[in-house]
């Protein structure tokens, strides 16, 4: 038993349980063939409650593993660098668009989560990003910055 995953799925599910609130309580549109203004805030409910009862899961269940070398190793640093590639990435969203600050924000995190064949972090890389910004664009209708390719896509 993980106590530490017990009590985040825990203080989780009660922040994800006031979010619910809050999301119920979005108002409804009446225009026609549109999602409510709830629409993502549930999506984004649903997947914070699954998330949660799995780290409920792994604390009540799995049995903690302190031998992995990489958490080990790289604790601190890599998370001071993820935060650093993830301001860098906001900042260059309104000026490059969706697409082009994507990229290397994929392609970084991906390295860092252990991927090291490059092909498959040269197609991550430029794959997410556009499957993301046509989902999101067409799919559900929601503008994403287009910055300098602005001339090039739609």
């Amino acid at each position: 038993m993980n106590i530490k995953n017990v009590k985040a799925a825990v203080v989780l599910m009660a922040v994800t349980a006031g979010y619910a609130y809050q999301t119920s309580h979005l108002p409804e549109r009446t225009l026609p063939n549109t999602p409510d203004p709830s629409f993502f805030p549930w999506i984004n409910t649903v997947l914070a409650l699954v998330l949660t009862c799995a780290l409920l899961y792994q604390g009540l269940f799995i049995k903690k593993n302190n031998n992995n070398p990489l958490v080990k190793n790289r604790k601190n640093g890599l998370a001071l660098l993820a935060l650093a590639v993830f301001l860098v990435f906001i900042i260059t969203l309104p000026y490059l668009g969706f697409i082009l600050a994507a990229i290397p924000f994929v392609a970084v995190f991906m390295w860092f989560y252990g991927e090291q064949r490059k092909t498959v972090l040269i197609i991550g890389a430029l794959g997410i990003p556009v499957i993301l910004y046509v989902l999101f664009r067409h799919g559900f209708g929601v503008m994403l910055p287009r910055g300098l390719l602005a001339g090039l896509i739609a």
